[in-house]
């Protein structure tokens, strides 16, 4: 039966299936085969999945998002990354991935950093010389940083899912972070370099300091949030209406917000909203399906008879996310994979911390790998850029990626030190 279940599971994703589809398909399947399961407990199951007062905060922070994208502030942000660090090679791809680790620190969502950035640098970088796929690739890389950096919308979800301190994992993604993003600096760097396109002049002090109190407001967010859950004043929840609060204090303040808008924030906030909720409660039943079949226990044998090594089990555990996340959205990949991977990480002694984070990027590298990036996807809608052409260009960035969770392996402090700065116990 599992490998009807599978085979179905994977038709459905050919088929161009949302994964939503494709997991609640798979398991109507199997619930029809199996009449015996009674419906009240995969009902129950569903209820128990969403049931919880953490995952509060994902339509908190999508609304925050929503809100803070209609002040403007994305605008303000890409001067200032420009002024910043407009001048080095690759000016206006530096300026992006800047945009990007800044937009990281108010979204939390890749899908949501992707559409902003879009909108407002995809069509200058191609005017500034870079090919089609480069220019798509460049914006999706840096949008790719959004659930690493905190606040991040899939670490609640996973936060939740294995019952782990949330503001232990936010923090515990800064370094990893903002060294992907000095690697995607250095991939724009050479490619500008090659391509030949030329270096803009450094706009001045004066520049900079006016560009920096323009977005000095919205900087201050992920500072408000993070700070708020480290000294804890709110949890993760509650930092997620004060990121409301806030954006729409800062709209108001601005003229920039009015009623209309506020109502299609909260509109598109719900919309967004929908798919990772939605994604949780069928993930909960596939999940169950997996454990009834016994793939669980089929994987962790095969792990505890052939991977006797802490290194050998955390490099396996990446390959197989970045893998899944080549066919899987993210988000289910993460819900799908956490009750197999984690209890053998933590059987086999593996400090979690750092096992969580080399979990969060390998499962989110998957928005930036075909046929199913769901980044990839998003680029490509705002200005109908060929996935074909965004396949060469993207894999420089996913090999950053790739580097980065090797280092992350060698080097637990890369995901521990933060978390112990602040007083996180190891």
């Amino acid at each position: 039966m599992i490998l009807t279940i599978i085979l179905i599971f994977f038709f459905l994703l050919l088929l161009g299936a949302p994964i939503i589809i494709a997991m609640g398909g798979t398991s109507m399947v199997w619930l029809l085969a199996h009449a015996s399961v009674p419906n009240l407990v995969i009902a129950q199951k569903m209820f128990a999945s969403t049931d919880s007062f953490a995952l509060m905060a994902v339509p908190f922070f999508m609304l925050a998002g929503q809100v803070m994208e209609r002040t403007g502030i994305t605008e303000d942000i890409v001067k200032f990354s420009k002024a910043l660090v407009g001048h080095i090679r690759g000016g206006l791809a530096q300026t992006t991935i800047a945009s990007g680790v800044l937009l990281a620190g108010i979204s939390g969502s890749s899908n949501a950093d992707a559409s902003a950035l879009g909108a407002i640098l995809l069509r200058g970088l191609k005017k500034g010389g870079y090919e089609e796929g480069w220019a798509a690739a460049i914006v999706a890389a840096a949008a790719s940083l959004g659930p690493i950096i905190p606040p991040s919308i899939i670490m609640i979800l996973y936060g939740n899912a294995a019952g782990l301190n949330i503001g232990k994992l936010f923090v515990g993604g800064i370094v990893p972070g903002l060294i992907l993003a000095a690697g995607y600096m250095v991939v724009s760097y050479f490619y500008a370099k090659k391509r030949g396109i030329p270096l803009e002049k450094f706009g001045g002090f004066r520049n900079l300091f006016v560009s920096f109190g323009k977005a000095i407001w919205a900087l201050f967010m992920p500072l408000i949030i993070i700070g708020g859950i480290l000294l804890g004043v709110f949890t993760a929840t509650e930092a997620g209406v004060a990121a409301i609060v806030y954006g729409l204090l800062y709209g108001l303040v601005r003229r920039k917000m009015n009623f209309k808008q506020i109502v299609a924030a909260v509109r598109d906030a719900c919309i967004s909203s929908a798919g990772p909720i939605g994604i949780i409660a069928i993930s909960s039943i596939f999940s169950y399906i997996l454990a009834r079949e016994g793939v669980t226990n089929v994987i962790a044998t095969f792990c505890a008879t052939y991977i006797t090594s802490k290194i050998g089990m955390m490099f396996f555990m990446a390959a197989v996310c970045v893998f899944a996340g080549c066919f899987i959205d993210g988000v289910a990949t993460m819900l799908l994979l956490t009750p197999i991977f984690l209890p053998i990480a933590q059987h086999m002694g593996i400090n979690i911390q750092q096992f969580s984070i080399i979990f969060m990027v390998a499962t989110m590298s998957g928005g930036l790998t075909p046929p199913v990036g769901s980044v990839l996807f998003v680029i490509a809608a705002i200005d109908n850029t060929p996935l074909s052409k965004m396949v060469k260009p993207i894999a420089p960035f996913v090999a950053i990626i790739v580097v980065v969770i090797a280092m992350m392996i060698f080097i637990p402090d890369l995901t521990t030190w933060v978390p112990r700065l602040v007083g996180y116990g190891m």
